[in-house]
């Protein structure tokens, strides 16, 4: 078959072999479950702020687009609106906070250079993000494997958070007043 090997004793495909250098390998499952998880826990995310907006999901994606860092601030009011309070409302003011931090880590693995170091700690992996704006600063990086399975693991405690408190908010509206 073009394109696919086939393992000869069982007659299925066999595991492709990483492409990106030894150096990174130990990166590459941190890196694809945090891919994952970072795209259900965005998409609960669409998902809470159109039950929060009462828009569809692509209205609620060109609400965050429009808004930028600051949607996460006029959430908070239709959380409260939609009847969440005290500690959920608490758990998930600080989440959402924490969630637009931990979205920037990513978006700087996901997006910025990797290099593997030959000045200091000779042979580590890092990255290294180049400014946009004018008298940004390099933005560099020396995340581990560790660090990155923890942040894949918050995104995947956002998604829960965040799909629970969408269920939620759509019982509360079903419920008789």
């Amino acid at each position: 078959m073009a394109g696919k090997e086939e393992d000869a004793t069982e007659g299925t495909p066999s595991e492709q072999a990483d492409l990106v250098d030894v150096f990174y390998a130990q990166f590459v499952r941190p890196l694809g479950n945090l891919v994952i998880l970072f795209a259900q826990a965005e998409a609960a995310w669409l998902q809470l702020v159109a039950g929060l907006t009462g828009c569809t999901e692509k209205e609620a994606q060109r609400f965050l687009q429009m808004k930028g860092p600051n949607a996460k601030q006029e959430i908070i009011p239709l959380a409260q609106t939609s009847g969440i309070e005290g500690f959920d409302l608490q758990e998930l003011s600080e989440s959402i906070e924490k969630y637009y931090c931990d979205r920037e880590r990513r978006h700087r693995l996901m997006h910025d250079e990797w290099y593997v170091s030959l000045l200091q700690a000779v042979g580590v992996p890092r990255t290294r993000g180049l400014p946009r704006k004018k008298g940004a600063a390099v933005v560099w990086g020396d995340s581990t494997p560790d660090d990155i399975w923890k942040l894949a693991l918050r995104f995947r405690e956002y998604e829960n958070l965040f799909s629970y408190v969408t269920y939620d908010v759509q019982q509360r509206k079903k419920a008789p007043s």
